[in-house]
C-alpha cells in the first residue's frame, strides 16, 4: 500500500511538470496570433479528438467509452469547473491584472483544497500540513514574482477572477475524488477534457481565437499542446490520484508546475533566474518535503 501511494506521489509530481510546459506552448500560439481565450478551447479540444484513437485502440473498441453515473457526474464537474470557468478565470485575470497577479492569485489553491478536504473528506488539517500549505504558496509565488513585486497592482474585479480561478483550480482534485478517479485514467481524461471543451465551445467564439489563417505551426503546436500538458498529463494525474489517501496532498506535489514553467522560461525565452526565483524553487522543495514527511509520519 505504501509504495503504491509513493507511486500515487510521483505521478502527481510528473503531472505537475508536464503541466509546467502550458506557458511552452500558450506563448508560442500567442505568438502565432491566437487569442488567449481561444487557446483554453483549443487545447481541450485537440487532448479530446487525440485520446478518441487512443481509447478505441487501448479499449479494442468502445469499452473505455464506457463510465458510471457517478463518474460522469465527476468528470461533468471537473470538464465544466476545473476545467472551462477556471480557464476563463484565469485568462480573465490575466488580462485585468497580468500575469504576474494572475499567477500569485492562482496558487491560493492549496488554501482551497485544504477547506474543501476537511469538509467533504474530512482529512485531518494538521500543522504540518498548514505549514506545507504556507510554504508552497511562498515559493510559488517568489517563483513566479522573483520578489519583484512593484508591477504588480491589483484592482478589485483582478482580485475576485484570481481568487476565482484560484478557487476552481482547487477543485480539480476534490471533484476527481467523487468518482473521476475510480475509473479507467484513459477514460476519465476524455471525459473531463471533452465536457470541458464542450462548454468553452458556446462561452468561447472559436471563429474569434485566432488572428491570422490556420498554418502547420499552428496545428503542430496544438497537437503538442493537446498531447502533452493535457491528455497525457490528465492520464497520469487520474492514475496517481486514484493512489493517494490525502487530497490535500495533491497540490502541494503538482505545484512543481511553477518550477517547470520557470526552467523552461530560462531555458527557451531567456527569462532570468533571479535568486528570488531560486529562492522560490527552493521553497516549492522543501514545502513537497515537509508535506511527504507528514504523510509518512501519519502512517506509523
Amino acid at each position: 500500500m505504501k509504495s503504491e501511494q509513493n507511486k500515487g506521489y510521483l505521478m502527481v509530481f510528473v503531472t505537475g511538470v508536464l503541466w509546467g510546459t502550458i506557458g511552452l506552448f500558450s506563448t508560442i500560439l500567442s505568438r502565432l496570433g491566437m487569442d488567449s481565450s481561444a487557446v483554453a478551447l483549443y487545447r481541450l479540444v485537440s487532448a479530446s479528438l487525440l485520446l478518441i484513437p487512443v481509447l478505441l485502440i487501448k479499449g479494442k473498441g468502445l469499452s473505455l467509452f464506457r463510465i458510471s453515473k457517478r463518474g460522469l457526474i465527476s468528470c461533468a464537474l471537473v470538464g465544466f469547473i476545473s476545467q472551462a470557468f477556471y480557464n476563463l478565470f484565469y485568462m480573465k485575470a490575466i488580462e485585468l491584472g497580468g500575469m504576474a497577479v494572475a499567477a500569485v492569485l492562482l496558487y491560493t489553491s492549496p488554501i482551497f483544497v485544504a477547506i474543501m478536504s476537511v469538509l467533504f473528506f474530512k482529512e485531518p488539517l494538521t500543522r504540518n500540513k498548514v505549514i506545507a500549505i504556507l510554504v508552497n504558496i511562498a515559493g510559488c509565488v517568489l517563483t513566479v514574482t522573483g520578489g519583484n513585486f512593484s508591477e504588480i497592482k491589483i484592482t478589485g474585479m483582478a482580485l475576485l477572477m484570481g481568487v476565482a480561478a484560484g478557487f476552481t483550480y482547487g477543485t480539480l482534485p476534490v471533484f476527481s475524488r467523487l468518482g473521476a478517479d475510480d475509473e479507467n485514467p484513459f477514460t476519465s481524461s476524455f471525459y473531463g477534457l471533452a465536457l470541458g471543451a464542450v462548454l468553452l465551445f458556446f462561452l468561447v467564439p472559436p471563429s474569434n481565437g485566432i488572428g491570422t489563417a490556420w498554418t502547420w505551426q499552428i496545428v503542430l503546436t496544438l497537437i503538442g499542446f493537446g498531447i502533452v500538458p493535457s491528455a497525457l498529463a490528465y492520464i497520469i494525474y487520474f492514475g496517481g490520484l486514484s493512489k493517494i489517501k490525502e487530497t490535500s496532498v495533491v497540490p502541494v506535489l503538482a505545484s512543481v508546475e511553477t518550477v517547470a514553467a520557470s526552467i523552461i522560461g530560462f531555458v527557451v525565452f531567456g527569462q532570468s533566474l533571479s535568486p528570488g526565483k531560486m529562492a522560490g524553487i527552493a521553497l516549492v522543495v522543501i514545502s513537497i518535503l515537509i508535506m511527504n514527511m507528514k504523510t509518512a509520519s501519519s502512517k506509523q
